[in-house]
């Protein structure tokens, strides 16, 4: 065949453009999709039985801004060149199905990177089962040309690349040196780039997966400039992968981006890869070989097939072993790394029930007795109480302390759903969510007589604090110091800020809030609880002034509002002002009355 001049039975063009815009990443990806072809040829050719030392060669012609990659693999006939054409013309659907031992296939994907940088591909090849030597040349047009040479080549594939003026840095030997390394540094062929007289072997490296721990923490202190805190081994028989996890010296954001270095075939798919190690893992890094995942269309990820989700479990797996190994091995190695990747171990304690069992004890919490260790929250009670949010606990956390009761604040993210599954770790603790509204039940209650002396201040203090949604109760708590204790939650919160908005509002909007307050809702209570331990609140009861009783009851609940932190309505801002007045003059006109 010599001299045929033929064209492609697609639009190369239109997938040159794709390729270029929308699949690759980065246009270098040719010396990858090359430095491949090369490796499968001499795979292919080993299996074949040939006894023959493989080689990737790699030659740069700055004068004329072309590159050659040269393998001494199986080599291609005339049969095979037009079926890696064929799958040119393919779906990038047909292509992922390939299988990834699928040479040929696999060849004619990676052909089509080296369009976007070149304005001519000229392939000359001779095959390890047919004996012709041929030439292929191909353009972005869709033309191209096959020819059988006179002179016999070498049993392999030498590719020739003639780079556009926009990619003419490509043949030079800073650049290609910098490819060839990132990509083929750990690739067991030898790779050897040269030009003129100047010859160098790039991959001459031990891959991080096979150094021992010393050698991988060096290696990683070298090249991230970062030293890790350890190293785990990571395996997966079912994905022929083996690689390394290690362990950030640093906190890192549960929303921060995962870049995990990740190799098919020793060759670099890709460093940024965010999904080959469980989400939870937000504390380590991996870099990962794999002979069987399979990858996508750009070569840049892997198909999330069932085989691909397999992996990832056994990687997890790996490291949760490692995680449990090091707590008895190394207890002060695994303190450290609970202290630095609190939040992110508190993530993976709440999603996996072996995480945590592990790390439950290690974790601290804010109680009302101080931050503590949930290990020492365990030994010392054994009945826990735990809000659902911030405000809740800052209501209680003073008073419950003094009461002897343990509350944790559940505000915090995990922290309700870690402290409920307490009891599957120890099963003498008891575990409830604190009903902000009923806390103040637990305390101590009146004697009859105590009752019977507090009842019209109470009535009195209901039918005054009514409009403002709050019912009161008399109770006696430690410290003698906290005159009244004053409990809210969210839906209490939402029902007065339907009840401003209807006030608010203009008339049709005012009549809708009013139906979903009204017919769709029960009307809620805060509730203010009076110590009777305090005593102020002693006095007021026993005053039996009703005027005095009623600015104290304003002032009180005022007062609670304020030292809550919680926000007060117009009508409160007055109510406080008010009292404050009507009791600065009580006061006034009692001390004139004594001056006289």
């Amino acid at each position: 065949m010599n001299n045929m001049n033929l064209n492609f039975q697609v639009n190369l063009q239109g997938i040159i453009d794709l390729l270029s815009n929308h699949l690759y990443s980065d246009p270098g990806v040719f010396v990858r999709e090359l430095l491949q072809n090369g490796v499968d040829a001499v795979t292919a050719r080993k299996r074949l039985g040939h006894q023959t030392e493989g080689k990737v060669s790699v030659e740069l012609f700055p004068s004329s801004h072309t590159i050659s990659f040269m393998d001494n693999g199986i080599g291609l006939t005339q049969t095979e060149i037009e079926q890696f054409l064929a799958r040119i013309g393919s779906t990038t659907k047909q292509a992922d199905q390939d299988s990834a031992d699928d040479f040929i296939g696999q060849f004619g994907v990676g052909l089509l990177s080296c369009f976007v940088m070149s304005d001519e591909i000229v392939l000359i090849t001779r095959s390890a089962l047919e004996g012709d030597s041929l030439e292929w040349r191909g353009k972005p047009d869709g033309t191209y040309v096959i020819n059988k040479l006179q002179r016999t080549v070498p049993i392999g594939t030498t590719v020739f690349l003639k780079m556009k003026p926009e990619y003419e840095e490509y043949a030079e030997w800073y650049k290609m040196y910098e490819l060839l390394e990132r990509y083929g540094k750990y690739l067991e062929t030898p790779i050897v780039l040269t030009e003129d007289k100047d010859s160098r072997l790039i991959n001459d490296s031990t891959p991080p997966w096979r150094m021992d721990k010393p050698e991988a923490i060096a290696y990683i202190e070298d090249s991230e400039y970062d030293k890790p805190m350890d190293i785990i081994p990571l395996k997966s028989l079912i994905g022929e992968v083996e690689g390394i996890a290690y362990i950030l010296p640093y906190a890192v954001s549960l929303q921060e981006e995962k870049r995990h270095k990740v190799y098919l075939k020793r060759v670099l798919l890709s460093d940024k890869m965010t999904n080959i190690l469980p989400s939870w893992a937000f504390f380590v890094n991996g870099i990962i070989n794999t002979n069987s995942l399979r990858p996508t269309a750009s070569r840049e990820s892997f198909q999330e097939n069932d085989l691909f989700y397999l992996v990832r479990d056994e990687l997890g797996a790996c490291i949760k072993q490692y995680l449990m190994d090091l707590a008895s091995a190394n207890p002060d190695l695994f303190h450290r790394m609970v202290i630095i990747h609190y939040a992110s171990l508190k993530t993976m304690a709440a999603e996996d029930e072996e995480l945590y069992e592990l790390f439950i004890r290690h974790l601290s919490f804010e109680t009302s007795y101080g931050d503590m260790k949930m290990g020492d929250i365990l030994r010392e009670h054994k009945t826990i109480m735990v809000t659902s949010t911030f405000d809740e606990f800052r209501q209680v956390a003073r008073v419950a302390k003094a009461q002897g009761m343990m509350v944790i604040n559940g505000g915090y993210v995990h922290d309700l759903d870690l402290v409920r599954k307490l009891p599957t770790v120890d099963e003498n603790v008891q575990v409830s969510v604190l009903d902000i509204l009923s806390f103040s039940s637990r305390f101590e209650s009146l004697k009859q007589s105590e009752r019977d002396e507090v009842q019209p201040f109470l009535m009195l203090s209901d039918q005054l604090l009514a409009n403002y949604q709050c019912q009161t109760l008399i109770k006696w708590f430690e410290p003698a110091d906290i005159p009244v204790l004053f409990n809210i939650n969210q839906e209490v919160n939402f029902f007065k800020m339907m009840e401003e908005s209807e006030k608010e509002a203009n008339p049709l909007f005012a009549e809708v809030v009013h139906v979903i307050k009204d017919e769709l809702y029960e009307k809620p209570y805060a509730r203010l609880c009076f110590n009777y331990n305090n005593p102020i609140v002693r006095k007021a009861i026993a005053s039996g002034d009703a005027k005095l009783q009623r600015t104290c009851i304003e002032l009180l609940y005022t007062q609670a509002l304020l030292m809550g932190n919680h926000p007060l309505s117009g009508h409160e801002l007055r109510l406080m002002n008010d009292s404050l007045l009507e009791f600065m003059n009580m006061g006034l006109d009692r001390n004139a009355e004594a001056s006289r």
